[in-house]
Order: C-alpha cells, then sequence, then structure tokens
C-alpha cells in the first residue's frame, strides 16, 4: 500500500513554475487562478519565459503589488525552442520543497495545487490532465476574467473538449501508470535534482520537456501517479504549431540504445 500526502502539508512549501512564451494576457488569468486556489501552505510563482518580453518585466512589477505570493522572473534570449533551459534554470531559482510544472496557457481549478501536494510522496510523480477550451470560450474568459465560465454547462455548450478531464472528483485514488504531459505535473526538488533536470538538447516542442524526463525518472526508480479529475485545468485554445517530432524523437531513441549498452550517463540532464 503506497501512501499519499506529505506530512505537514500546510508547511510544504510549493514553487509553481509556469512556462511563458508570448501570452501575457493568459499569464494574467493565470495568476488570477492562483490567488484563488484553496491551497493554505506556502506558494511561490515562478515565470520561467522563454523569450525576452519587453512589456514582461513592467506587467510583474505591477502583478507583485496586486497579488500576496511572491513572483519569481527569469528570461532568457529568443533564439528559438529553449524551453528545457530555460526550466533548469526555474529549478535553480525555486526555494520551494515541492515543485509543479504547469504552462503558460492553462488556467488552473480552485483545487489544483491542493490536490497535486495531497498526492504527492517522496519518490513519486503526480501528473493531471487538461480540459481544451474552444475558441469562443476562451475569448469570453480572456475578456471578462470571470471564471464562472469554467462551469461544466457552458463547457458543454460550448463544444469544448476532453470534458471527462473536468469533472472534479476529489476522492477518487490516484492511478499508477506513466504517460503524463509537461502542461500539469510535480515532484519533489530533490527528486528532479537527481536526474539533473531536463536535458537542454532538445530544442524543438513536443517530447523533451515531458517524454525524455519521464523515461529518465523511470529509470531511476521513480513511479508516477495520475490524478486525472483532480488536478484540473483549462486549456486556452490557440492554433498548434507543433512541427515534425522526428528530429527530437531520435534524440531519445539514441539515449536508450546507449542505456540498454550500459551507459548511464544518459539519465542526467544539464541542471
Amino acid at each position: 500500500m503506497y501512501t499519499f500526502g506529505l506530512q505537514n502539508m500546510a508547511q510544504t512549501k510549493v514553487s509553481l513554475i509556469i512556462s511563458v512564451y508570448n501570452d501575457m494576457a493568459a499569464l494574467a488569468l493565470i495568476l488570477k487562478s492562483i490567488c484563488k486556489q484553496s491551497y493554505k501552505g506556502a506558494i511561490e510563482v515562478i515565470i520561467a519565459e522563454d523569450k525576452q518580453c519587453i512589456n514582461m518585466h513592467d506587467q510583474i512589477l505591477k502583478w507583485r503589488h496586486q497579488y500576496i505570493f511572491p513572483i519569481k522572473h527569469i528570461n532568457q534570449e529568443d533564439i528559438g525552442f529553449r524551453k528545457c533551459k530555460i526550466l533548469n534554470e526555474a529549478i535553480r531559482t525555486a526555494s520551494g520543497d515541492y515543485l509543479i510544472f504547469i504552462d503558460g496557457d492553462c488556467v488552473l481549478h480552485k483545487h489544483f495545487i491542493r490536490e497535486h501536494v495531497l498526492c504527492a510522496s517522496p519518490g513519486t510523480i503526480v501528473y493531471g490532465r487538461r480540459v481544451m477550451l474552444s475558441s469562443f470560450l476562451s475569448r469570453q474568459l480572456l475578456q471578462s476574467q470571470q471564471f464562472y465560465w469554467l462551469k461544466f454547462i457552458y463547457l458543454l455548450l460550448s463544444a469544448c473538449k476532453r470534458l471527462d478531464a473536468a469533472l472534479y472528483l476529489p476522492f477518487t485514488k490516484p492511478q499508477e501508470k506513466i504517460g503524463f504531459w509537461g502542461h500539469n505535473w510535480s515532484i519533489h526538488s530533490k527528486d528532479i535534482k537527481q536526474v539533473k533536470g531536463f536535458d537542454e538538447s532538445y530544442e524543438q516542442a513536443g517530447i523533451g520537456e515531458d517524454t525524455d524526463i519521464e523515461w529518465r525518472l523511470q529509470q531511476m526508480g521513480m513511479r508516477f501517479f495520475r490524478i486525472k479529475n483532480r488536478a484540473i485545468q483549462y486549456h486556452l485554445f490557440h492554433e498548434s504549431h507543433y512541427p515534425n517530432t522526428q528530429l527530437v524523437e531520435a534524440i531519445l531513441a539514441q539515449k536508450k540504445q546507449k542505456f540498454e549498452a550500459g551507459d548511464s550517463s544518459v539519465l542526467l540532464g544539464n541542471l
């Protein structure tokens, strides 16, 4: 029997790491959803920007006065997809014992952080799923900044997708299985440092920030638990821009071959 839940949950400091590229309107909504979280422990927010947006610095100064939780901001020059690099910098910057990773286009259910912490245990990775909002509902949400648009009836009537992930079922048990995505997962700081964070050789979206680190953590003996109807996100609509991933898939395939040949160094990232 595996025991879930961190001891002294209210005393656990959480670092919520938000991967951001170029959407301050979505980020503003995410921060508002963080403000409404039911989790009563300490939270710090780290905005990990894979760019150097001209207006971001000034806007963050305003947000720091608006919200009671501390907001840290790190960024880097925009010279292509370097999400793994900025995530490693976020891990270095984080002061929390427990790290939660989300993307900058995912609004949080009010119990999101609480459920991640409730279901956490050392040596485990916890991950959830997201509801895919329609273009119409995303516009309404961004324009109004009102979360009543996330009621199930509006999700249903506006043709949102993956509605099975929208139901909040707090008494469901975590399911042990692999298959997390980089937009909704959490881990102890010491556990991700054991594999030295992310592999920065991935410079294309779609595999490096989730599939690679999942495989490496698995080889290190970590266990994965899905909490689909507990840690809920609402993904704001945008057109998909995923390129062909064959090149980055080849990186992971080569690493697996080296590992099978006895090279354990491939399990380490660049942290």
